[in-house]
């Protein structure tokens, strides 16, 4: 019996939740080989957090007795895993219980003005991130680019000069292939350096782990209100250094965060509002992600329940069971303050500041999973209004639960002076977060935190044939609200499946059928499910929204519905159609700041060299591989046949040409086409501006295969499928609006000949969906193009959201 079959008996858990696990979180020896089954890992978190009871006797109970707790507690925590009602933050589910023991996902280091005190940041940065932790910062405090140094006599290099440094850190530091290192840089938007701040990533090349976000104050707001100018100020005095237009760098902000989604926004002035221990220090950072502000040197545990788990039946109805939430929460939160004491910090500062506001997090995942079990739109209101009762509901359970451990345990160290004293004696200075959850949503198969769903269905390729190692294993992956609802209306069919899967809306689905209904087959109606041209319900297609159909509004009202209960903030992607304009995004920005949000992250699909969603992902090898019978089994039927002789039609020596000419990032080139008498193309050649280079040469060679190739008979349509998204630099947005992104110089080329020559196969060809951009109009079906960064790990195409490159097919994940 395999390690899988062992550890997974009386575990519900899904083919990529166990990839998942063995991938990033079973502990292996030495070759890479798991030593330990799903369900020991879960039994070693649970063992190791519960060890934090006997940290604490308020009773004075024998050691028998507080053993016998103890096991108790650890026979609790390890049903809220397996059942998959609650997990930790990854930290602690692959740390606990082992040597590193480094339980903790959040951090938050000062950098101090003094080259001293940046690279002592650098190296504690580099200690947390071989840990498994991310750092955020804040760079509000270095002296602007160009004052005097007095020390040197010098002048100062700028803040965006060192935040490249810790980046060069970062790439340096490898993780031992569970998590890579993650940062967020934070800069005030007083600061003198703000406009070269706000235009650091453009190029997308500059601060690759590095999310930015700009801490905007009220004041700074309010100027932008009135159109007034205010203050930019030196940080290393207060002097003030001169003034600013605030609706122009409002302007900057929003078309940066249109172009590629950075950098977001912190409204640090609202955070600080917020903030429990004021007698500790203002809070100037938060984590990578943005949800957790922390003081310096201030770590957070972070946990999710997954509410889709606490869905029942109520006769024929769904709905909440707000019993067992209130009993599960309590459990919840005495592990992370478990975790707190149970964790082996990376430096002792972090465990002085941890200790002394014993901050957690309790948040939630599979939110829209519940909504669709609810049959509830998660653009609705009643969605939003229950959105905010659920956070509502755990916050005050959360609560109660950290009194009662103050009662039990007392409070945290830094209570006195804090906003709390006297009334609220807690445990724990904050007890809610609502977190991105990554891969541990892919162990719990629930959707990402609040998000909502980024696909109903899509294909996975692996190698997973241990027979057969070369052997390509497509696999469907389906929401699983999404396959019972349609199962239970009668309108589920494996051609909906693929529909979806190749990125098809539901609208799309019915309006294709409309016109060409076709009956279920016998065998369709005795398993009870419709045909390939049942429509869905409308009830259906309102339900079962993914994230892109979703206007921008909803996702930020969505994001202020939990954050209007929730003690620390929310991580949320305002996602936005590629023809939303930079008056949309400023519109969300002021939509954020008047609902009450502590941030905003936004994302506009196609704004970055990657798409944001694949629907048909592959672990590529290498090239197409055409598979079929070995020459050897065929090879003395084939003798026996005569084949034609090869014919090749040469083009007469006066032809007509046409000449395009092409920018494919940056790189101009044109193609010229050599015609037949009947207008079919029969040479091509293919001029790149930087002669005598690599690039160049390739595209010699393509040009002089693809002509011959012509001249023998080979079908445009045929070679451009066969080429068609390759993929090597350079790469990325074009000058033609028909094809507005491409992967390659090659997949540009084919992508136009076959415009060019075989309009109806491109229209036909069902993996042709332009990836938005900055160009041109949208495609109507400009969605789902494998487009963009394929994950390192396994090949899948990587979705951003939360400000972070994740794979939901391996877990891998790369923040900035």
């Amino acid at each position: 019996m395999s390690i899988r079959e062992q550890g997974t008996r009386g575990l519900q858990l899904s083919d990529n939740a166990r990839i998942v696990l063995e991938r990033r979180y079973l502990a292996k020896d030495a070759s890479g080989t798991p030593v330990e089954t799903p369900e020991e890992l879960f039994r070693r978190v649970a063992h190791n957090i519960a060890q934090g009871e006997l940290r604490h006797n308020p009773e004075n109970v024998d050691n028998a007795t507080l053993q016998t707790r103890t096991a108790e507690w650890e026979e609790r925590f390890l049903t809220l895993m397996q059942s998959l009602d609650f997990l930790p933050n990854s930290p602690t589910l692959m740390n606990a219980g082992r040597e590193l023991q480094q339980l903790s996902a959040c951090f938050v280091l000062p950098v101090p003005d003094s080259i001293q005190g940046i690279f002592e940041a650098i190296r504690e940065t580099a200690v947390i991130h071989q840990s498994g932790g991310g750092t955020g910062f804040a760079f509000s405090r270095l002296r602007p680019k160009g004052d005097r140094v007095r020390s040197t006599m010098g002048v100062a290099s700028g803040p965006a000069s060192f935040l490249k440094v810790f980046d060069a850190a970062t790439e340096a530091i490898k993780q031992g292939g569970t998590r890579r290192g993650a940062n967020m840089g934070i800069l005030a938007v007083d600061h003198p350096d703000i406009e070269e701040f706000i235009a650091l990533k453009s190029d997308m090349r500059t601060l690759t782990n590095f999310n930015i976000s700009v801490a905007i104050t009220e004041t700074f707001m309010q100027a932008v209100e009135r159109d007034d100018e205010y203050d930019l100020v030196n940080p290393k005095d207060g002097s003030i250094t001169g003034r600013k237009r605030a609706r122009h760098i409002f302007d900057l902000l929003v078309a940066n965060a249109w172009r590629n989604g950075d950098p977001g926004i912190v409204f640090i002035d609202r955070i600080n509002a917020d903030n429990p221990t004021p007698n500790l220090g203002p809070i100037e950072a938060t984590n990578p992600c943005g949800e957790q502000p922390l003081l310096p040197y201030e770590s957070c545990n972070l946990g999710s329940l997954n509410l889709a788990r606490f869905v029942r039946r109520d006769g024929d109805r769904p709905k909440l069971d707000w019993e067992r939430l209130a009993q599960v929460i309590p459990q919840c939160i005495r592990f992370l303050d478990n975790v707190i004491d149970m964790n082996r910090y990376p430096i002792p500062e972090i465990e002085a500041a941890t200790k002394a506001t014993r901050k957690v997090g309790l948040g939630v995942m599979g939110w829209h999973d519940t909504l669709m079990q609810l049959r509830l739109p998660y653009d609705s209101e009643e969605a939003l209004a229950l959105g905010e009762e659920v956070m509502s509901f755990l916050q005050a359970k959360s609560n109660d639960a950290s009194l009662e451990l103050a009662r039990e345990r007392g409070v945290f160290g830094a209570w006195k002076g804090s906003t709390y004293e006297p009334e609220a004696p807690y445990r724990n200075a904050t007890r809610t977060t609502v977190a991105p959850t990554g891969t541990i949503s892919i162990i719990a198969e629930a959707s990402s935190g609040i998000e909502p769903a980024f696909a109903l269905a899509y294909k996975r390729q692996h190698y997973l044939d241990p027979d057969d190692p070369s052997k390509l294993t497509t696999l469907l992956e389906a929401n699983r609200n999404f396959v019972e609802a349609a199962r239970e209306g009668n309108f589920y069919s494996e051609a909906l499946m693929d529909h979806v899967a190749a990125g098809g809306t539901l609208e799309e689905w019915n309006a294709r059928i409309s016109d060409q209904q076709v009956a279920p087959s016998p065998a369709e109606r005795e398993r009870g499910t419709g045909g390939e041209g049942t429509p869905v319900p409308d009830w259906a297609v309102r339900v079962f929204t993914t994230a892109h159909q979703i206007a921008p509004e909803a996702h930020v009202r969505m994001q202020a519905a939990f954050q209007r209960h929730t003690d620390n903030a929310v991580s949320k992607t305002i996602n936005f159609p590629y023809s939303a304009t930079q008056a949309d995004v400023a519109s969300a920005f002021w939509l954020a700041y008047r609902e009450g949000c502590k941030g905003i992250t936004i994302y506009r699909e196609g704004s970055r060299d990657f798409s944001v969603l694949s629907h048909i992902t592959a672990n590529v090898k290498g090239p197409e591989q055409e598979t079929g019978l070995a020459l050897a089994e065929i090879a003395g039927a084939l003798s026996s046949i005569e084949r034609p002789a090869p014919f090749r039609q040469r083009l007469p020596d006066e032809r007509r040409s046409i000449t395009h000419k092409f920018q494919v990032a940056g790189h101009e080139g044109y193609i010229t086409v050599g015609l037949y008498d009947d207008g079919r193309p029969g040479e091509i050649f293919v001029k790149i501006n930087k002669e005598g280079s690599t690039v160049s040469g390739l595209m010699d060679t393509v040009a002089l295969l693809t002509s011959v190739t012509l001249q023998y008979g080979v079908p445009i349509e045929e070679l451009s499928r066969k080429l068609k998204n390759t993929r090597f630099e350079p790469y990325g947005r074009t000058s033609n609006p028909q094809i507005p992104f491409t992967t390659s110089l090659v997949d540009y080329i084919f992508r136009w000949l076959e415009l060019k020559f075989a309009p109806n196969a491109a229209r036909l060809d069902a993996s042709y969906h332009t990836p938005p951009g900055d160009i041109g109009a949208p495609p109507t079906d400009a969605r789902s193009e494998v487009t963009g960064i394929a994950c390192p790990d396994c090949g899948a195409a990587l979705v951003y959201q939360e400000g972070c490159l994740a794979c939901r097919s391996c877990g891998y994940n790369r923040c900035g």
